[in-house]
């Protein structure tokens, strides 16, 4: 079975303590895809890279993470940029430079034609879910569910991404019916105006989707999911120094994914899927996240770092 990653993959311009920013891989899709991979799991990114330096180096690395990238063509257009600052707790924002960039120049027959045959997973969110790429990604997903594909959209939500704030919150909030598991973390879902308590805003963002299963990261508060079956919650793992959080929620959802697919959790009925599967993803997935916070950048664990780190944690 495949696992297919649709968009960005972009340049991290990170600010040191000196001030100076420095260029890191990134993107969340893209960290997605070089997570799963780590997980072991068969796993293509369907996005076209710059023909720019930038571009080589992502393609480049991706690849040789044992990535497939089936889209040989390079785009001329540049690759996306993001500035992100860190602030005393380790918590990123970004701005963003994303018109006329290499991973939204595509289309859907061009996705549609580099879809693996054994696809089982779906994969996309983040700045590929913004007001422009909608059609594109409508499209995509009624394609999946008529191939019966398991649909997985991390929210991610970026205000910045977008002019118009309210038309991108509402185009996402289209998408939630359309996907079988759905990511949030508490401060993606503080601008949909669900709740001021992020358990409560989730449990209606569920209510929204109708079915499927959604996740709720909480940084130190752990993570929980909703499933048609009821609530699974799990804490968060202890950890003694944290570098910072970049990329930790697509650290998370690339193991929650690979522990779904271990599982055989991944097509079908959720409600149908053993409630200690989904535990043990969700447990998975917090301690995955946990040791990428503790590296610097996005650096997402291999599948025998994190179980040798759930059996050395302490809660």
């Amino acid at each position: 079975m495949t696992i297919a990653v649709l968009g960005e993959a972009l340049i991290d311009f990170i600010a040191g303590e000196d001030g100076a920013y420095r260029p890191h891989l990134g993107g969340s899709p893209y960290n997605v895809a070089l997570g799963l991979a780590r997980q072991g799991m068969t796993v293509c990114y369907l996005s076209p890279f710059s023909d720019d330096s930038f571009g080589d180096r992502l393609h480049d690395f991706l690849g040789g993470q044992g990535v497939d990238l089936p889209v040989a063509r390079r785009s001329a257009w540049p690759t996306s940029l993001a500035l992100v600052t860190i602030d005393g707790d380790g918590l990123p924002s970004y701005r963003l430079y994303r018109e006329g960039i290499a991973d939204k120049d595509t289309s859907f027959e061009e996705v549609e034609a580099h879809l693996p045959q054994n696809l089982s997973v779906f994969h996309t969110g983040s700045l590929a879910i913004t007001p422009s790429q909608l059609p594109k990604i409508r499209k995509l997903f009624g394609l999946m569910r008529e191939r019966r594909v398991t649909i997985s959209m991390d929210i991610n939500i970026r205000l910045r991404a977008s002019i118009d704030a309210g038309a991108y919150l509402d185009g996402v909030r289209s998408l939630l019916p359309l996907a079988d598991i759905v990511k949030a973390s508490d401060e993606d879902l503080e601008p949909f105006g669900y709740a001021t308590d992020a358990r409560k805003a989730a449990e209606r963002c569920y209510a929204t989707m109708g079915s499927g299963m959604l996740v709720l990261t909480q940084g130190e508060g752990g993570a929980l999911l909703h499933t048609a079956n009821g609530v699974v919650e799990t804490m968060a793992f202890p950890v003694s120094h944290i570098e910072d959080t970049v990329g930790a929620g697509d650290t998370f959802h690339s193991a929650f994914l690979a522990s779904l697919v271990r599982g055989g959790a991944a097509g079908g009925r959720f409600r149908d899927v053993d409630p200690d599967v989904l535990e043990g993803a969700l447990n998975f997935a917090c301690a995955a996240a946990a040791i990428n916070v503790s590296r610097a950048g996005c650096n997402p664990p291999t599948q025998s770092e994190v179980e040798q780190f759930i059996r050395s944690a302490k809660r």
